[in-house]
């Protein structure tokens, strides 16, 4: 049986994807898994980024989503960036990622590197008790740093963040 905090956690890692026709095409079905959510905050937060998603036009989305994620290094979704900027360390934590989804059976078909959040969260959703899930929590430590930069461009994708922060007690 699926725990709640995995679900919350695959529910996240899909909402921080790109906003695409994909992803609007299935809110039907992502609204009827966060009604089978148990009442809390974390039910909450989705129901309210959910709403919002159903208030903008997708255009609009998907420019906020670059703007917010792809143009400013300070709020990108590739993690380690936070950590070690564009280093050796970084290089070494991303083949350590990499490792730790092959060694869990974990595939990466979306083109994104080994550190892109919703990457990291679906691996935490579905493979919780893989070894090396240390190194993946210490990479979530910048998320409150990101939450608050985008809490002055992008306040519904913050509150998302700081939802996720306040369920991984980071």
């Amino acid at each position: 049986m699926i725990k709640e905090q995995d679900k919350y956690l695959k529910l996240v890692s899909i909402l921080l994807q790109y906003p695409d026709d994909t992803l609007f095409g299935g809110l039907p079905e992502l609204e009827k898994f966060v009604r089978e959510l148990s009442p809390g905050e974390q039910k909450k937060s989705l129901e309210e980024f959910l709403c919002y998603l159903k208030t903008q036009e997708t255009r609009c989305l998907q420019e906020l989503y670059t703007a917010a994620f792809d143009m400013n290094p300070s709020t990108t979704l590739n993690i380690t960036y936070h950590l070690w900027g564009d280093s050796e360390k970084r290089a070494g934590a991303l083949t350590g990622l990499r490792q730790i989804y092959q060694d869990a059976g974990y595939e990466c078909t979306t083109g994104e590197l080994p550190d892109y959040l919703p990457m990291m969260l679906e691996f935490l959703a579905v493979c919780p008790e893989a070894r090396g899930i240390d190194l993946i929590r210490e990479c979530l430590k910048p998320l409150k740093e990101v939450a608050r930069r985008l809490g002055e461009t992008a306040l519904s994708y913050s509150k998302l963040l700081q939802s996720l922060i306040d369920t991984c007690g980071n």
